[in-house]
């Protein structure tokens, strides 16, 4: 399969993109992690995307539990904790640790911080941590197309803010007793309702579907 028609064209502009598999019943991880999902096409598919991105955005309990190595393209790890293995592989290549603003000067965190710096890490602050600064932090530091590869927490987060512009969906028609919870964490009691369109679909002989979502906004 030609992964190039699933991930499209994007604008001249700032863009994020949000990439996820999920099992048949909404499930994101099978054994505690994503990496059962999916085949061949859909690690094609990633790959593709990664290439396309100016930076990888990606939360550090995922970098920890999906085993990160090294990228091309730079990885943006969001971490309160720091709490970051600077002797992975992941550290051959550019990282970004995108902190609240506190944690670069907590006393405790002095000794994390040392590491990633030593490691080569460029530790960015994105001021009280939200959704909101955490893009502004990648923006203002050059990052205009940015591929967001979970986990679900940030996902909820950047999705309740209204951030995303293109959602790719690969869903696994398969389902085991392995597998994880559906569904997304959304913080507060606040109501909200985004729509995205379709843009482009595609299946392979696995029977793998791969959406392309866009945000349908006004």
């Amino acid at each position: 399969m030609d992964v190039s028609h699933i991930i499209g064209t994007s604008s001249d502009t700032h863009e994020l993109r949000a990439v996820m598999a999920t099992t048949l019943l909404g499930s994101f991880t099978r054994g505690g992690t994503s990496g059962p999902l999916g085949n061949t096409n859909d690690a094609a598919l990633l790959a593709g995307l990664r290439a396309w991105s100016d930076c990888v955005l990606v939360a550090a309990g995922t970098v920890r539990a999906e085993n990160y190595g090294y990228s091309d393209t730079p990885m943006s790890i969001v971490s309160t904790s720091l709490d970051v293995d600077a002797g992975s592989e992941l550290f051959h290549g550019h990282v970004l640790v995108l902190c609240p603003e506190a944690s670069l000067y907590d006393a405790s965190l002095a000794p994390r911080r040392a590491t990633l710096i030593n490691a080569g890490a460029q530790l960015i602050s994105t001021g009280r941590g939200s959704a909101e600064e955490i893009l502004n932090a990648l923006h203002e530091h050059g990052y205009a197309h940015i591929s967001c590869e979970g986990g679900p927490s940030l996902y909820s987060s950047l999705l309740q803010a209204d951030l995303v512009d293109v959602l790719h969906l690969t869903i696994d028609p398969s389902v085991s007793d392995a597998d994880g919870h559906g569904g997304l964490n959304f913080e507060g009691d606040r109501p909200f309702l985004h729509r995205f369109q379709l843009e482009a679909v595609e299946s392979d002989a696995e029977s793998m579907l791969f959406c392309r979502y866009r945000r349908a906004r006004p």
